[in-house]
């Protein structure tokens, strides 16, 4: 109210002001000598000033609306200027939670990556220290074993001693035999043992270095799909911003607007195909966002291979901010 209100006041005091300088003029201009009486030419003077006053005060009062209508117009377009502001301000505060949840979302997948290798880590020294154990074990009655021969070795041999007394020749004959029949057997079983334990060995290491290998793969796949998902992204945004340069804004457009275009590329980024698979409601933004994308070819795909297979037909997403 105060905007309309003290420029009318204004107004108001400079009509009062030159109607006051007009009454002067009049009263106080010099009387002029005595004429014979003309009544119609004094009140057609007076009527003249009085239209000229008038004509003022309309021409003041015109302008006065005119600057009334101004400010109105100045306080609107304020008004629709701060709603602009404050609606790019609400867009980019979504765009950063987005992001935000975005490097979230991955962190948490490689943390629950992390895990799933150190679980995975955890196994493999349990299973090694299980083996290790049942090699342990096998050694030991490897051992026993061999104590048990050794006694059942010993006794025979007292046997054979008390045989050599009753007939020496036999018992020589007999203990010789039995001596090479338990060396053989003894070397034999020594000998099957050794390849037993030696096989065992490298069973283990064979197991052992092939899931280390199939770790390993496993990682640099994972890395290769994270940084082949990381390269799609940065080429698709760089494809945003290449179309977006050459975009030209069509009349009628508000920011807001947004349409999907399904997006043909040949080798090299040439662009052979571009139509709207979702539209943004507006045929003329529609059509505008279809030529940018084919005057943007060719567009940035990178030489990697697997990226750029991602990129020979593709969805884009296509909401300039204006």
């Amino acid at each position: 109210m105060r905007d309309w209100l003290i420029p009318w006041l204004k107004s108001l005091g400079l009509h009062g002001v030159l109607l006051a300088v007009l009454l002067l003029s009049w009263r106080s201009a010099p009387t002029p000598p005595p004429a014979p009486p003309q009544p119609p030419e004094i009140i057609e003077a007076v009527a003249v000033d009085e239209t000229a006053v008038q004509e003022q005060l309309q021409r003041l009062k015109a302008r006065e609306q005119a600057e009334v209508q101004r400010r109105e117009q100045l306080r609107r377009q304020r008004l629709a200027e701060e709603r602009r502001l404050q609606q790019l301000r609400r867009r980019q505060q979504e765009e950063r939670r987005r992001l935000k949840a975005l490097a979230e979302a991955k962190r948490r997948k490689a943390e629950a990556e992390a895990r799933r290798l150190a679980e995975l880590k955890q196994r493999q020294r349990e299973e090694a220290e299980r083996l290790k154990r049942l090699e342990e074990a096998r050694k030991a009655a490897e051992r026993r074993r061999l104590e048990e021969q050794k006694r059942r070795e010993a006794e025979r041999k007292r046997q054979a001693e008390e045989a050599r007394r009753r007939a020496e020749a036999e018992k020589k004959r007999q203990a010789e035999e039995a001596r090479r029949r338990a060396e053989a057997e003894k070397k034999r079983q020594a000998e099957e043992a050794r390849r037993r334990a030696e096989a065992e060995k490298k069973r283990q290491a064979e197991e052992a270095r092939r899931k280390a290998l199939e770790a390993k793969r496993r990682a640099e796949q994972e890395k290769r799909r994270q940084e082949v998902d990381r390269q799609v992204s940065q080429t698709m945004a760089r494809i945003a911003r290449a179309v977006e340069r050459v975009w030209l804004r069509p009349p009628g457009f508000h920011p807001g607007l947004s349409c999907t275009i399904r997006v043909q590329v040949a080798p090299g980024g040439r662009v052979t195909g571009a139509r709207v698979v979702k539209s943004s409601g507006d045929p003329r933004f529609d059509r505008s966002a279809e030529v940018a994308v084919r005057k943007a070819s060719p567009l940035p795909i990178p030489d990697d291979a697997e990226v750029a297979g991602q990129f020979r037909e593709f969805n884009l997403v296509f909401n300039p901010i204006g």
